[in-house]
């Protein structure tokens, strides 16, 4: 998992691969006040989903971590927690399935990242993560999740 700026990460992007250095840099130039919520898509390889919801009690939230695309999380508007861990410290709920991209977990939190405007979290396969977590209160998010396909390049 990686946590920081959108733009701190476009700025430090020689450290990513060509294929992450590419995403994170449309992510940073594209106008999402021109989407609606759903899913949109980028390339071939390449989508987002804008996401409108209100955060939620951490016992209404629910762990997955997917295996084919890698999940950039891109907050626009409001603040939500995100719990994080290793898929090797909890316990499978519900199998992979290929159709949704999903496993699902159950497991404790241990560990939450404060999410902001401007703020990006890049998870991968090992990391199983919780979002629509409240922070302070309830309230709505505006949030870009950007799914960027696994390959060898990654």
């Amino acid at each position: 998992m990686i946590y920081g700026r959108l733009v701190d990460l476009v700025d430090n992007c020689d450290y990513f691969t060509e294929e992450l250095r590419k995403n994170l840099q449309v992510l940073q130039e594209l106008d999402f006040s021109k989407y609606a919520a759903g899913r949109h898509e980028v390339d071939e390889e390449t989508f987002f989903f804008l996401n409108e919801y209100e955060t939620k009690d951490a016992e209404q939230c629910f762990w997955e971590a997917h295996q084919k695309y890698l999940d950039i999380h891109y907050i626009l508007e409001g603040h939500e927690k995100i719990a994080v861990d290793h898929i090797e410290n909890q316990q499978v709920k519900e199998a992979y399935n290929t159709d949704s991209d999903a496993t699902f977990f159950e497991g404790d939190i241990d560990s939450i990242i404060m999410m902001n405007p401007g703020d990006c979290m890049i998870c991968f396969p090992e990391d199983s993560h919780m979002t629509g977590i409240i922070a302070e209160q309830k309230q709505e998010i505006r949030k870009v999740v950007f799914k960027v396909q696994i390959n060898e390049k990654n």
